[in-house]
């Protein structure tokens, strides 16, 4: 069977929010803080995440959302939270870009008299 290449294995996440193994990634992340009780908040911040990513997945333009995608998975422990936090930063971003254009665009007075 041929391997995917990164736009095969990721272009599902053009058409749908893509589905992230939390446990896993929890269980990854536990041993990193050494207590129980971090597991469940990562649980807990890991389904908040997923749930607002399923209610807003198609307000991201799909080029950020596979960009985003692609990156979550960097380190092998991929993560809704950090999905949806590299999506609101790179909407913030274009947005950011969209007003510092219209601050640089202010309009000129003529320098010469019209008739």
């Amino acid at each position: 069977m041929p391997r995917e290449t990164s736009n095969e294995a990721f272009g599902p996440a053009l058409k749908a929010l893509p589905k992230l193994d939390i446990k896993g990634t929890c269980r990854r992340a536990q041993p990193l803080t050494g207590q129980q009780s971090a597991y469940q908040g990562c649980i807990n911040d890991e389904t908040d995440a997923q749930r607002e990513l399923s209610r807003t997945w198609f307000d991201f333009k799909p080029g950020p959302r596979s960009t985003c995608t692609q990156e979550t998975h960097i380190g092998g422990a991929p993560s809704y939270v950090e999905l949806l936090t590299c999506l609101q930063l790179d909407k913030q971003a274009v947005e950011a870009q969209i007003e510092n254009k219209k601050q640089l665009n202010v309009p000129q007075a003529p320098t010469e008299p019209q008739e």
